[in-house]
C-alpha cells in the first residue's frame, strides 16, 4: 500500500511528485489487488458532491493574492482560521485587516438598523478598496475578529452529517443534540444566503441573476443531500438516510452499484478487474524532475541557513482548531515546537524549551526549542497553526502552475529571544518518539 499526506500534497511541485507515487503503484502492480493501493491516508471527513474545474476554470483564482492585490469585495471564511493556516500569513493578515477596517469605520458613521444608509456606506467602502467579511465558523478564530457578519455553524452531532473516511466508507452520524443557539448546519446556512441573494436580486429587477440561486428551498440536512448527492453523485441514486440508518456505523463502502436485500451495495475494492479509464488502460504521467518548483524557493534556500519544514503532531487535534480552548493541551503545548538538532542548540547558544525567533524574508514568528536528535544538522520541523506562533508568517506565497501551495520547503534565519519563559520551564523535553525493543 502507497499511502501519503500532507508532505506530499504540501510540498514540492506536488501534482507531479503525487503522480510518481501513483506510477510505482501502477507499475509494480499494486493497483486493484488485495493490500495494495495508492491512498491519501485520513484527514477531512467528506461524503459529497462538488462541481467540476469548469465552475471556476483551473488553474483556480489565487485568492489570498487577489485579496492582497486590492481586489474582490466581499470575502467569504468558512471553517478557516487564514491568519493562522495560510500560507504568506504575516502579509495577508496585515492587507486584511486594512481591508476591513475601511468598512468597519464607514459602518460605524450608521446609526444602527438603518439598512439602506448601512448598505450604501459599506459599499462605499468597497469602492474604495475596502472588504466586507463573512465568517462560517463553530468557535471564534483570529480571521472571525476582522468579520463584519458572523454565521454560527453546527457541528457532528448538533446535526445529522453523511461522511466518508479514507477507506470509503460513507455513514450517517445522526443528531443527537441541539446546536447552540441559531447555529445551523453548513448546508442550510448556504440555503439562507441563497434565498436571501433571490429576493435581494428580483426587488433589483434582476431576475436573471436571481434565477441562478433558485432551488435552495432545503429545510432540513436530508434535503441538501438529497439534491445533491442522491442526485449526482456516482451511484448516488442508491442512498437516502433511510437506508445509511439501517446500514448502521459501517455504512457502505463508496460507489454505491445497487440496493439489495434492504441493504445498499458499495464498492469493496477500486480497480479489481484491471481496467482504467474508458478505454481500460492506466495513463503513466510525466514527472520528470523541476528542482524546487514554486518561484523563489531555490533563492530561498540559497540565502538562509535552516530549512522550517512544518506540519501536525498528533499531540494536538489537527490545526489546533478546538484544543486551543482547552487548558491541558495549551498548558503542555503553551508554544508551538521547533524541534532542532541538539548539535544547531548549541550552536545556537539554545537549551531546551527557550524562546527563538523564526524569520526570513516573508515574515516571523516564534516558537520553542525542542532538541530532536534525529533531526539533521540545518533541518527543523515547528508544529503548524499555532496560535502562539504562526509558522505560515515565514513561508512564501510561492505556488505552482495549478495554484498548489508549497508550505514544506521553507528556508529562514533562527535566533535566540529568550531563556525559557515560566509557561516552558516546567515542560518535559524528553524524545518525543517511539522506539521499539
Amino acid at each position: 500500500m502507497f499511502a501519503y499526506k500532507k508532505g506530499l500534497i504540501w510540498g514540492n511541485d506536488n501534482y507531479r511528485t503525487n503522480g510518481a507515487l501513483v506510477n510505482i503503484a501502477l507499475a509494480t502492480g499494486n493497483v486493484g489487488r488485495p493490500g495494495g493501493g495508492c491512498v491519501r491516508m485520513g484527514g477531512h471527513q467528506e461524503g459529497y458532491v462538488r462541481p467540476s474545474d469548469a465552475f471556476i476554470g483551473k488553474p483556480a483564482p489565487y485568492v489570498d493574492q487577489l485579496l492582497i492585490g486590492g481586489k474582490g469585495g466581499i470575502h467569504h471564511i468558512w471553517g478557516c482560521d487564514h491568519f493562522k493556516t495560510t500560507l504568506n500569513a504575516m502579509e495577508f493578515r496585515r492587507v486584511h485587516k486594512k481591508r476591513t477596517d475601511l468598512v468597519k469605520y464607514a459602518m460605524n458613521d450608521i446609526p444602527y438598523g438603518d439598512r439602506a444608509p448601512m448598505v450604501d456606506a459599506i459599499m462605499g467602502a468597497i469602492r474604495q478598496g475596502g472588504l466586507f467579511s463573512v465568517d462560517i465558523d463553530l468557535v471564534p478564530t483570529k480571521i472571525g475578529q476582522d468579520a463584519h457578519l458572523v454565521l454560527p455553524a453546527a457541528t457532528s452531532g448538533e446535526m445529522n452529517l453523511t461522511s466518508m473516511n479514507g477507506e470509503r466508507r460513507m455513514r450517517l452520524t445522526e443528531r443527537y443534540m441541539d446546536p447552540p443557539g441559531s447555529a445551523k448546519p453548513d448546508c442550510l446556512i448556504v440555503a439562507g444566503l441563497a434565498q436571501a441573494l433571490e429576493k435581494s436580486w428580483r426587488q433589483a429587477g434582476k431576475n436573471d441573476v436571481a434565477d441562478k440561486l433558485k432551488g435552495y428551498d432545503w429545510r432540513t440536512e436530508e434535503d441538501a443531500f438529497m439534491d445533491g448527492y442522491n442526485k449526482h453523485a456516482d451511484g448516488g441514486t442508491f442512498v437516502t438516510y433511510d437506508r445509511l440508518r439501517a446500514m448502521g456505523t459501517n455504512g457502505f463502502q463508496e460507489p454505491a452499484v445497487d440496493f439489495k436485500d434492504g441493504k445498499i451495495v458499495g464498492t469493496k475494492r477500486l480497480y479489481a478487474d484491471g481496467k482504467f479509464g474508458k478505454d481500460g488502460k492506466a495513463k503513466f504521467m510525466a514527472t520528470q524532475w523541476r528542482g524546487l518548483e514554486a518561484p523563489g524557493k531555490q533563492q530561498e534556500k540559497e540565502k538562509f541557513p535552516y530549512l522550517v519544514n512544518n506540519g501536525r503532531a498528533n499531540h494536538v487535534w489537527q490545526s489546533i482548531y478546538l484544543d486551543q480552548y482547552n487548558d491541558f493541551v495549551m498548558d503542555r503545548w503553551p508554544l508551538p515546537f521547533l524541534e532542532l538538532n541538539p548539535d544547531d542548540m548549541k550552536e545556537l547558544g539554545l537549551n531546551p524549551g527557550d524562546l527563538v525567533e523564526v524569520y526570513n524574508d516573508n515574515g516571523s514568528t516564534q516558537a520553542m526549542a525542542q532538541p530532536t536528535s534525529s533531526a539533521k544538522r540545518k533541518q527543523t520541523f515547528m508544529l503548524f497553526a499555532y496560535p502562539t506562533g504562526t509558522v505560515g508568517n515565514v513561508v512564501s506565497k510561492g505556488v505552482n502552475e495549478l495554484i498548489i501551495p508549497n508550505y514544506k520547503q521553507t528556508w529562514a534565519n533562527i535566533r535566540k529571544i529568550a531563556d525559557a519563559p515560566e509557561v516552558t520551564r516546567h515542560l518535559t523535553f524528553k524524545s518525543q518518539e517511539y522506539t521499539s525493543a
